[in-house]
């Protein structure tokens, strides 16, 4: 049995009645985000009840209702909150399902058909008490988040709980301005010289069977990869470029190569790797707290399906450290692109939507979650045993494991996971890889 209640914002000042949509929310109106926290200890329930009107006081937007596509208003109507008991699930056993990535019954269904009537608030919080432990399930439109600021406004709340102070998330949707082309057929030249892609209503056609089929929402199990096996690649490839590469980029490189010898390329194949930016500092006037979708697809240029794990690590690396700079006047244009095409409905995309989604992908779709609020949640009982991903449908989802394991977990979903399905959990975690001595 469980009870749903309405939790509304504390007092708050905001100088507005209606909080924007961006193109980019939008674009991301269909979607949702579901963060899923397993604790092996009881959750003091009361004491995170009590904090939800004062994180929501920092966000009135998601306590508010839809009247018309501008956007949320402010209405404070409230979150729903909802206590349930499963006395007989142990979370060992939980977590033994095969399937758990995509467990629904630990959170509270928001439908973003039911948000754009106005019926429903976009976000909601569940808390299942287990037998020997406590499960916490968070949802919350996309158009309202990405998620550095959905994994961040969970933090902020754990903070709240303990006492703690939080920053101040910045609101100000304005700040993501929109370029001022002369005219659509502008965009679209500079769209076609910055090398994206047009999508025709062919292309979309040809994906209408893999939506029938139910592909795009199959997910991948975790294979996990160590804390030594990146250390130890990171350096090598590091060392024999002469440049100092991120984990990221080494990660990267390891799961493109080993994804182009599961899907069996022909050598003269060309491929390309499409990482998710963080834009947050990178564009003049986003700061670091900006808690709006400020997210970019950047695709590398394309490389032989033979190439090996130091020329894909070169190619990502140089790519990225283009973007990287604060401000990056380069990620500011094409930001500032993306955004016009969306609000004009351009049919152009930055990367391959097609080749990711082919039969053999030939676009890899990597989005790095390791470096967000992930398992430093904590309501005053420790932190969570395990944070199960998201269920977007990111190609492939770097995520942090657990502490006590170290290292990270990558989730596949989509067209990949017929190839990665009968895999050993270890399969990106050799010792070949560890010590570098292979690069094919």
């Amino acid at each position: 049995m469980s009870k749903v209640e309405l939790i509304k914002a504390d007092d708050y000042n905001l100088p507005y009645e209606v909080w924007q949509f961006t193109p980019l929310d939008w674009a991301c109106f269909r979607m949702v985000i579901r963060g899923t926290w397993i604790f092996d200890v009881p959750l003091d329930v009361d004491s995170m009840k009590n904090a939800l009107p004062k994180i929501l006081s920092f966000y009135p937007h998601l306590a508010g209702r839809m009247k018309d596509k501008s956007g949320l208003a402010l209405t404070n109507a409230g979150i729903p909150f909802v206590v349930a008991d499963e006395p007989d699930l142990l979370v060992e056993d939980l977590l033994k399902r095969d399937d758990y990535v995509n467990i629904k019954a630990l959170s509270h269904e928001i439908k973003p058909a039911r948000i754009q009537k106005g019926l429903d608030a976009p976000l909601s919080v569940k808390i299942t008490r287990l037998r020997n432990g406590t499960a916490l399930g968070v949802q919350c439109s996309h158009a309202c988040m990405d998620g550095e600021s959905f994994y961040t406004m969970v933090f902020n709340w754990s903070q709240l709980c303990r006492g703690e102070a939080i920053e101040q998330p910045v609101l100000d949707q304005s700040l993501l301005n929109v370029s001022a082309f002369n005219s659509p057929a502008e965009a679209k030249e500079a769209a076609l010289e910055a090398g994206w892609k047009k999508i025709s209503i062919f292309s979309i056609l040809k994906l209408l069977p893999l939506i029938a089929s139910g592909v795009f929402r199959k997910r991948s199990g975790p294979f996990h990869i160590s804390s030594d096996t990146i250390k130890n690649l990171k350096e090598k490839l590091s060392t024999r470029a002469g440049l100092p590469y991120s984990s990221n980029v080494a990660l990267s490189a390891l799961i493109t190569k080993r994804c182009m010898e599961l899907f069996k390329h022909p050598e003269n194949t060309m491929c390309s790797i499409v990482t998710v930016v963080n834009t947050r500092e990178r564009l003049a006037g986003i700061p670091s707290n900006y808690a709006g979708n400020s997210s970019f697809s950047i695709p590398t240029p394309a490389f032989s399906a033979a190439a090996s794990l130091d020329q894909i690590a070169s190619v990502v690396h140089q790519t990225l450290e283009k973007v990287r700079k604060s401000p990056s006047s380069e990620l500011q244009s094409l930001m500032e692109l993306n955004v016009y095409a969306i609000k004009n409905k351009l049919p152009l995309a930055p990367f391959d939507v097609m080749g990711m989604n082919a039969k053999k992908p030939t676009i890899i779709y990597l989005n790095n979650f390791s470096r967000l609020h992930i398992y430093d949640i904590d309501y005053g009982t420790g932190s969570p045993v395990k944070v199960i991903p998201h269920n977007l449908k990111d190609q492939v989802v770097i995520w942090p494991a657990p502490p006590a394991v170290g290292g990270v977990e990558i989730y596949f979903a989509g067209v990949p996971v017929r190839y990665v399905s009968k895999l050993e959990p270890g399969f990106f975690n050799t010792s070949e890889i560890a010590s570098g001595g292979s690069d094919s």
